[in-house]
């Protein structure tokens, strides 16, 4: 049984600590001049998108997808149980509604709730909503307090500034036919080609973490910069909005995406491919394949968030059907054939290129 002052202690130690990726950062070099392309196209943002005209869209983009404010993945109920859950469809009811107070059973649900979910399961909260500075004199007995930073019309102005940036980069980068292996492969290629390795927070992370309190899911979708927690969380964010089963792991100060497929687990690295466009290192590794590339071990795995509960679920990572594609690069998939297309080198360093069937992972 955890005790309150583990869990306020816990609580106070997480608003002061921020993931880095200082254990294996990308190059300074981030892609090859001549790495190939896709047949995923990145999504119109918001800064470009005056230049695409509404016939031009239309034509390119199925805009088939509505945003989910309350996305989910069974790691969030194993993990935290269905207290602290039901605390956040709550409390997302409650901030969708501009109200100021959510349902909560108790202090405790409220901290841990408050301090984990928002960067993982509504990135814009981040920004929107804090965790009051006199937390340790609230009472919660049913009902918990919720603080906004800004305004309530700047609010839902920024909820739906945010709608609209999550529905552009999935209806422009994932069909309505893809199943989850297309879209867990065309959401990494997305990352690859869009997002950029903060080098500075890095820094800063490394020789003071309280100075970089700023980092969240959030900024790196909507600053397209950031680090290993900002970019695995966002990654797997925008999987739970699409109905997969997605989390995060970290060990040591790297973090990545965790994602079930085909009801097995694989870890997948949406960092350290920003300085390997298209590199299918870091798809659908195994635990084993997640040590080879890094040295990280499963006894250090620490999934989902902080809080630990007293009992982890069994998250173990083994199929390896995707080894043989691990020293590849993707140059296209086709739905249809269940095909990718991939290139690689050879012994004498020539690139020769092949076809691999990827129906197994369409279950």
């Amino acid at each position: 049984m955890k005790k309150i002052l583990s869990c306020l202690l816990c609580f106070v130690i997480i608003g002061l600590t921020v993931t880095s990726c200082s254990s294996k950062e990308p190059s300074d070099t981030t892609a090859s001049e001549t790495a190939v392309s896709t047949e995923i196209t990145p999504a119109v943002t918001e800064d470009t998108s005056a230049e695409t005209s509404e016939s031009e869209e239309s034509e390119e983009t199925v805009r088939w997808f509505t945003f989910n404010p309350k996305v989910s993945s069974s790691f969030m109920l194993d993990v935290y149980g269905q207290a602290k859950c039901d605390a956040w469809s709550s409390l997302v009811d409650a901030v969708m509604e501009g109200r100021d107070t959510f349902s909560c059973v108790d202090k405790h649900t409220y901290l841990w709730m408050m301090a984990d979910f928002p960067d993982r399961y509504f990135p814009v909260l981040n920004d929107i909503i804090k965790t009051p500075d006199n937390y340790l004199d609230i009472e919660v007995n049913g009902t918990a307090p919720i603080e906004y930073k800004v305004s309530k019309d700047e609010a839902a102005r920024m909820i739906e500034k945010f709608t609209t940036l999550v529905e552009d980069i999935i209806n422009g980068n994932i069909k309505p036919e893809y199943n989850d292996f297309e879209k867990a492969l065309a959401l990494y290629n997305y990352f690859t080609v869009t997002y950029v390795y903060d080098y500075d927070t890095a820094r800063l992370v490394d020789s003071n973490p309280s100075q970089a309190n700023y980092t969240s899911s959030y900024r790196l979708l909507t600053q397209k910069t950031g680090i290993c927690c900002e970019i695995a969380k966002a990654y797997s964010y925008l999987l739970m909005q699409l109905g997969m089963d997605a989390t995060t792991v970290t060990e040591g100060k790297h973090e990545w995406s965790l994602i079930k497929l085909g009801g097995n687990y694989y870890h997948v690295d949406p960092t350290w491919v920003l300085e390997d466009w298209y590199s299918l290192r870091y798809f659908l590794m195994t635990d084993d394949q997640r040590h080879d590339q890094g040295g990280y071990n499963r006894k250090d795995f620490k999934y989902v968030g902080d809080y630990s509960p007293e009992e982890m679920p069994d998250y173990s990572a083994t199929d390896d059907s995707f080894s043989s594609m691990w020293e590849c690069h993707v140059t296209s998939f086709d739905p249809e054939t269940k095909t990718l297309k991939y290139t690689e080198s050879d012994d004498d360093g020539r690139e020769i290129s092949g076809t691999f069937d990827y129906s197994a992972f369409c279950n």
